[in-house]
């Protein structure tokens, strides 16, 4: 329904991009010196330059928090190139090939797993095309150097690709714990508040049901908590069956929300009108008597300005009027 804000299960990218923009600013800073003053090889020392420059602009916009994810990309290509550049023009013995073994790493945590698996596989490539070429000596057999390269570099791509499938996994599953009503399954006041947040800058009126199961102490107080426990899962349903395709959001105790958007306060009411009598014909059941059941429904229409605790207070003391006035009710 919403762009929701969900809980992180790793290193977010923007904290990993500032510590690696400070690693690649530190490691090309030493190995410009190197190759300017030692090596004497100009031209990968002018490259080593620009990237160590570019990733210290990275890490002081992460320290003043003005990061962008355009940063993690160029900071990456650039990381990428020179170690493929060091590759091909360096001395095969220095063994700047072996640096490309640490980029799945790299790109599964900044870029996730689609994008990992894509720019893992050119790597692999690229790097065996630079090691075929570079190896045709009497030193090292081109063939056997390219494939045990492939199956190093593949190993690491593998654990990488592993972890962040798993990760996926975690988040989802940490995710329903966050947004998720463990007792009746509905979504909760977190996400709740996440979804109008982003439904109020796409529809022009949004309407906000607030429906109170009435009497439910007394049902508590005969038939024990756990009869209520099963009668709270059952208005759930019958809830979510009466606005298919909506979401249902559990605010606490027996008090559920309905967010409606795009429609008239006529079309609100009729389709809180639908809900209390939902509710009415059903049959909820204890251990041995039929429970019948009736709601009280509260209806605020969201005006221009209005924040969510205003909105929510605005559908409470409606509901507050339905129960006052005799519960079984609407009123908008």
């Amino acid at each position: 329904m919403s762009t929701r804000q969900h809980p992180q299960t790793s290193v977010p990218p923007e904290a990993l991009h500032k510590w690696l923009s400070i690693l690649v600013c530190a490691l090309h800073s030493v190995y410009f010196l190197l190759n300017m003053l030692l090596m004497q090889k100009i031209g990968l020392g002018a490259v080593q330059i620009i990237v160590a420059a570019f990733s210290g602009y990275c890490f002081y916009s992460s320290l003043k928090e003005r990061y962008q994810p355009w940063q993690s990309y160029t900071l990456m290509a650039l990381l990428t190139f020179n170690i493929l550049a060091s590759a091909s023009l360096m001395e095969f013995w220095a063994g700047a090939i072996f640096w490309s073994l640490a980029l799945p790493l790299w790109y599964y945590n900044l870029f996730g797993l689609k994008k990992g698996f894509c720019f893992s596989a050119m790597i692999v490539m690229s790097s065996a095309a630079i090691l075929y070429l570079r190896t045709d000596t009497s030193l090292f057999m081109p063939y056997r150097t390219v494939f045990n390269f492939t199956l190093a570099y593949s190993s690491v791509w593998l654990m990488c690709h592993i972890y962040e499938v798993q990760r996926q996994k975690t988040s989802l599953f940490l995710r329903a714990l966050a947004l998720q009503d463990a007792l009746t399954g509905v979504q909760n006041r977190h996400a709740l508040k996440a979804d109008f947040s982003a439904v109020r800058k796409k529809a022009e009126s949004i309407h906000m049901l607030i429906i109170d199961i009435d009497h439910f102490k007394n049902i508590n107080d005969k038939f024990g908590h756990d009869i209520g426990d099963s009668v709270l899962i059952k208005v759930a349903n019958e809830i979510k069956q009466s606005i298919q395709g909506l979401s249902v959001y559990r605010l606490g105790g027996e008090e559920f929300i309905v967010l409606l958007k795009g429609i008239s306060d006529t079309q609100a009411y009729e389709q809180a009108e639908v809900i209390r009598k939902k509710i009415e014909q059903a049959t909820f059941h204890s251990h041995t008597d039929a429970i019948t059941l009736t709601v009280s429904i509260g209806i605020s229409s969201l005006q221009p300005g209005q924040e969510f605790t205003d909105f929510l207070r605005a559908a409470d003391v409606k509901l507050y009027q339905a129960k006052h006035e005799g519960r079984n009710q609407i009123r908008n």
